[in-house]
């Protein structure tokens, strides 16, 4: 098995079919490559909703597995713990990828080299993609790149290809429910040097819905708590092993929090 998907998911609505339904388009071999769709916290009627799509779509390499833990963190942990793959890949169950989206990234990832995709925003309801601010970072290079040119792209664990041993035994960070995707790829920054881009037509399409828990809109006190105990976090696994990660990669990391609470603080007024 090359590629592992993990694809966790919650009270999963009509969305969920349109994202399996764009993996199952697929230019890359079905062969190659496993969806772990982790369903977690309720179980019913949604298993049995899920196991009726994945019957009508028996070419679909999809396995569901129930995860009683609420909690994307717990989902993904699980997927990973799994996974079977040589790389790993994360999908959120309410976005959409181009067909050639696994291809190019596995046509580009090694185990020093984490591939990158394009990627751009949509609103839930309509057909218009644009650019997200992630591809200020995006180059139109087919060339290895140190990964600190495309630091954004390390804020969100999709839209990118990992290998199993870049990760290892580390998870993500479960006490956590904002940060903790950036703060995952920052603990395995330590084990790759280089990122590469895919060209644009392999591109991750990120849904945005209003009803999201991104979204929703928390008290200042919780932002801000939130930063600290980020970049303690942080702050703990870089001081650890200083000479195995980045410094200018752990500063502009640390940059990027407070950057992100203080957007997040201004939004809530």
């Amino acid at each position: 098995m090359e590629i592992s998907i993990i694809l966790p998911t919650y009270r999963p609505e009509g969305y969920l079919w349109e994202c399996l339904d764009s993996i199952d388009k697929q230019t890359l071999d079905h062969s190659l490559f496993e969806v772990l769709l982790v369903l977690n916290g309720e179980r019913e009627p949604y298993e049995r909703q899920i196991q009726t799509f994945l019957d009508s779509r028996p070419d679909l390499p999809c396995r569901m597995i129930y995860n009683e833990e609420k909690g994307v963190s717990a989902a993904r942990n699980r997927g990973l713990d799994e996974a079977r793959g040589e790389y790993i890949c994360f999908i959120d169950d309410d976005d959409l990828i181009t067909p050639t989206y696994l291809e190019a990234l596995y046509a580009r990832a090694t185990k020093e080299t984490v591939p990158l995709s394009y990627i751009t925003i949509f609103d839930d309801g309509t057909d218009i993609f644009v650019p997200n601010y992630i591809t200020r970072d995006y180059q139109e290079s087919d060339a290895n790149i140190p990964y600190r040119q495309a630091r954004r792209y390390f804020n969100v664990p999709y839209c990118k290809m990992i290998h199993r041993d870049v990760i290892g035994t580390r998870r993500f960070d479960k006490a956590l429910k904002n940060g903790e995707d950036a703060l995952f790829l920052f603990l395995v920054s330590d084990r790759f040097k280089w990122v590469r881009f895919t060209d644009k037509a392999a591109e991750y399409h990120y849904r945005q819905r209003s009803t999201s828990a991104f979204n929703a809109k928390k008290p200042v006190t919780y932002h801000i708590s939130n930063m600290l105990t980020c970049q303690f976090k942080a702050s703990k696994i870089f001081w650890a092993h200083p000479l195995r990660y980045s410094f200018c990669f752990y500063a502009e990391y640390m940059l990027a929090i407070a950057m992100g609470c203080f957007r997040k603080i201004i939004g809530t007024k």
